[in-house]
């Protein structure tokens, strides 16, 4: 009977191949980006963050790339047919010393993989220590990257076929063997394929990343590292270790009889504040930095970077805080963008958004210093306003692009000092310009003090250091007068401040050349004379008993007069000019009018979030649960009170706060439910839903670690708090 012939009527289907796809739904936008997208101090807050995250991802790949191609290297040194690395089962390996700041190891490994799927092989494993509790899951999630990390290759390379097809079937974990692994290689290298004839004639190296050492069970890692020099023999196997601590601590974890299977090379990666300074003086510490952090916000940074866990990443995501509670809901801080877009910025401030710039404080002592009709019309013509806060914002930037070179000059050449009383880096001399005119400090006046003693040649060296500083900025455009507004409101009335900007840097740079000419050719050897007293006292040394007079004889005859050298002279004439320079740039930005719409100085509103405090939070939200819940039931009339609707842990941690070191069980519930079920007094403990709620409460209470059980008495428990 043919295929379509049937006794009753029926539709006959026949596949061609082809496959419906499916649809994708739309993602809908989240409610908090619909209300904020169209916002203007949203747009730039995002326009900048994405800046500064483009320019985060350059710096990372330029300062892991040399460490980066070192490892790439040491792994393609290493042939799959060279037969000295399958003598005695021993395993390539290269440990990397990653520090530890942890937060930031992912994104070095996630480089690290890319980088070797593009030059190396693209078969790549990499296991945590949380997914190998045990050698069966360390040796399935091996084996299981392994075979299927290929897979994307795969796909793309026979995209251009229209025929996207696997080798194999998908394989369950459990069934992931280190046999497994071998058949599966030998089937895909060694047996040639029609349809990749070019793939496998070139055999590809297996690599195993291990990214926390320190976190493995050591004997399930000696265990492994045993079971795969068996297989080095069939399999290229090559490790790749992430160690926090130092080498040793590869040693200890393997004995000897294991620590002879591994061939190991150590690489070092930078160390976490050496990266972290980088970050900042490349990033943030730059004149072209859309959001500034005031000296207190800054050093606020630095000390949870220093004293807690050394993470950059942790570091950027604080600021990117601070950036997120500088705009956040004022379209005043959209005049925190680059300088080209100022101009459209002023254009879309609307009335409110003006008056909302006059209240600024350090709006009050710039009007003061004007003339009283000059002054009116600040208050009152929102044109000549936009005119000023123009002129003021682009003032600004040439006061940052001046205070920025200032900072790095006075870095470069205080840094090296001995006792550095300023600081070695430039994060620690900025925190230092910031919060006061550094100038006038005492630290600053014995930096230039030992300055006027270097020598000829570091004096050289440092000025042709200034020199490269100052060639290395971009040139700042002028201002020009805004288009969008009448210009015609007679703007020259407003006193100028100093100027600032280029200017000021073009005098500093031909000053430095002329100073460094002066220098170099100066000559360093001085003139001495002596200058002896003339008197006749030769009837001193006869009179007999006349020391006195003989001494002050021999100190006259030792007083010389020391005439300076060229070069000392020429050197103070710097150390002064220099000191004239730094007193007029690195004026501290509170100093300048508008300063708030750029400097974020708001340490408070950032601390608690940056700065957590665990213990007492998790002790706010027991004692008194309305603080985070924000609902009326839980409202108590005093901090002592109880109350039947609290939650149950809250009541049980009031309650056990009035208890002493030893608490009784059966005591504490019977107050337990005295709250709950004031009215019953007979069966009020004996409820099994008070008991139940009382028993969940007591083991809550116990995970977050205020109480423990007592091995002196079984119906007691322990109190842990004070």
């Amino acid at each position: 009977m043919e295929s379509t012939v049937s006794v009753s009527k029926g539709v006959f289907l026949f596949p061609n191949g082809y496959k419906k796809q499916s649809q994708s739904k739309k993602k809908s936008q989240p409610l908090f980006e619909k209300l904020l997208t169209k916002q203007q101090w949203y747009i730039t807050y995002k326009r900048n963050w994405n800046i500064i995250e483009s320019e985060i991802k350059e710096l990372h790949n330029k300062t892991y790339s040399i460490l980066l191609n070192d490892i790439v290297n040491y792994l393609k040194s290493f042939d799959t047919d060279d037969e000295s690395v399958q003598v005695n089962g021993i395993v390539p390996s290269a440990t990397l010393l990653t520090g530890v700041n942890q937060p930031d190891h992912l994104s070095q490994f996630t480089a690290l993989i890319e980088k070797i799927r593009n030059d190396v092989t693209p078969h790549i494993a990499m296991v945590n220590s949380e997914d190998a509790s045990t050698l069966k899951h360390l040796v399935e999630n091996v084996v299981w990257q392994l075979i299927h990390g290929h897979e994307a290759l795969d796909m793309s390379i026979d995209e251009d076929t229209n025929n996207i097809t696997f080798e194999s079937k998908r394989l369950r974990k459990n069934q992931c063997t280190m046999k497994v692994l071998q058949k599966w290689y030998t089937n895909k290298y060694n047996t040639p394929s029609p349809k990749k004839k070019k793939h496998s004639s070139v055999k590809r190296s297996l690599v195993i990343i291990i990214p926390d050492f320190e976190s493995f069970n050591c004997s399930v890692l000696q265990d492994f590292v045993m079971i795969v020099s068996s297989y080095v023999s069939s399999l290229p196997i090559l490790f790749i270790f992430g160690v926090a601590t130092s080498v040793s601590a590869l040693h200890k974890s393997f004995p000897y009889h294991v620590s002879s299977k591994l061939l190991i090379q150590v690489f070092h990666s930078h160390s976490s504040p050496v990266y972290m300074n980088q970050v900042l003086e490349d990033i943030f510490l730059t004149h072209q930095s859309p959001l500034h952090l005031s000296g207190k916000a800054f050093e606020l940074l630095i000390d949870v970077f220093l004293f807690y866990d050394f993470s950059v990443t942790g570091l950027v995501q604080s600021i990117k805080y601070c950036m997120m509670e500088h705009y956040y809901g004022d379209n005043t801080k959209s005049l925190c963008c680059e300088r080209d877009r100022i101009e459209e910025a002023v254009t879309n401030l609307n009335s409110e958004d003006l008056e909302n710039i006059r209240q600024l404080l350090s709006f009050r002592p710039y009007v003061e210093s004007q003339d009283s009709q000059t002054q009116i019309k600040l208050f009152e013509d929102d044109n000549f306003f936009r005119e000023f806060v123009y002129r003021e914002m682009n003032k600004l930037h040439d006061y940052l692009y001046s205070f920025y070179m200032c900072v790095r000059l006075l870095t470069g050449f205080v840094k090296d000092l001995p006792r550095n009383p300023l600081g070695k880096s430039m994060r620690e001399i900025y925190t230092k310009c910031t919060i006061d005119l550094v100038t006038d400090t005492h630290e600053f006046k014995e930096c230039m003090l030992l300055l006027g003693f270097q020598s000829q040649v570091k004096m050289v060296e440092g000025i042709k250091n200034a020199l490269k500083v100052i060639n290395s900025l971009q040139n700042v455009s002028p201002v020009k007068p805004l288009r969008s507004t009448p210009t015609k409101n007679n703007y020259n009335n407003i006193k100028p401040s100093d100027d600032l900007g280029e200017n000021f840097v073009k005098t500093v740079r031909v000053h430095l050349m002329i100073f460094l000419r002066q220098i170099e050719n100066a000559n360093t050897e001085a003139t001495v004379l002596t200058k002896y007293n003339t008197d006749d006292d030769d009837d001193v040394e006869n009179i007999p008993g006349n020391r006195y007079k003989l001494k002050e004889k021999l100190l006259q005859s030792t007083k010389v007069e020391k005439i300076q050298s060229e070069f000392e002279m020429v050197r103070s004439r710097f150390v002064s000019y220099l000191t004239e320079v730094l007193a007029r740039g690195l004026r501290p930005p509170r100093s300048q009018p508008l300063h708030e719409l750029l400097v974020f100085a708001d340490v408070a509103a950032v601390k608690k979030q940056i700065v957590g405090a665990p213990r007492g939070a998790l002790h706010t939200a027991l004692s008194n649960p309305q603080y985070y819940l924000q609902c009326s039931c839980c409202h108590l009339p005093t901090s002592d009170s109880m109350s039947a609707t609290l939650p149950d842990v809250s009541l049980a941690y009031k309650l056990h706060r009035e208890c002493g070191k030893h608490i009784n069980l059966y005591d504490w519930l019977q107050a337990f439910a005295a709250v709950l079920r004031p009215d019953d007094e007979d069966e009020r403990s004996d409820n099994p839903e008070v008991q139940t709620r009382f028993t969940r409460a007591v083991a809550e209470l116990q995970f977050l670690g205020f109480i423990k059980s007592s091995k002196r008495k079984t119906d007691h428990v322990m109190r842990l708090t004070w």
